[in-house]
Formats: C-alpha cells, sequence, structure tokens
C-alpha cells in the first residue's frame, strides 16, 4: 500500500494550500452533482441543501451555504461522485483591528 487515496485524485493533500491566507469552505460543482442527497444529512452545521434544478440532468444539485460552511469536509467523503472542491470561504471578521 502507497498510503495514497485515490478518494481526491488531482487535489492536493487537506488543507488546501490557501488556507493560510483564507478559510477553505466547500463548494458545489454542479455539473458533477448527482441529486443523491447523501450531503445534507451529514452536514452538522445545515450548510447544505438540495434545490430543484431545471434542465439538470437529475432534476437537482446540492448547494453550499458559504457562511454556515466551516470547511470539515463531511460533504467531501459523503459524495460519491467528488462533486465537492475547496475554495476560499469568507474572512473571519475583524476583532480590535485584529483577525478573529
Amino acid at each position: 500500500m502507497t498510503g495514497k487515496s485515490n478518494k481526491y485524485p488531482g487535489l492536493p493533500p487537506l488543507p488546501p494550500p490557501f488556507v493560510r491566507e483564507e478559510p477553505p469552505i466547500a463548494e458545489v460543482i454542479g455539473e458533477k452533482c448527482i441529486g443523491c442527497d447523501r450531503c445534507p444529512p451529514l452536514c452538522f452545521y445545515d450548510s447544505l441543501f438540495m434545490r430543484e434544478t431545471p434542465g439538470h440532468p437529475f432534476g437537482r444539485v446540492a448547494v453550499v451555504v458559504p457562511g454556515k460552511c466551516t470547511g470539515c469536509g463531511l460533504c467531501f467523503e459523503a459524495c460519491p461522485v467528488d462533486a465537492f472542491r475547496w475554495v476560499p470561504g469568507p474572512r473571519p471578521a475583524l476583532e480590535g483591528g485584529r483577525r478573529a
């Protein structure tokens, strides 16, 4: 065994490289989503829901609510078709001139 995972082919190990500048959150790749509904029940932060999407081959796709996503990665594990990617999330609020 090489110790290399095939779950995220082409993706660097977690956390993503931009984690020092921006907190990572998940984003759905709509074209890849099969509307299986596996990710929303797994999200502890209620940051995922399914949206009816007329014209999409599966009729609906998962949607991430950026302000609720913590970047925990459970949705990546739940997704059977690797329809998630890391993107920079909202920056933490400033507290007294310093980042929280």
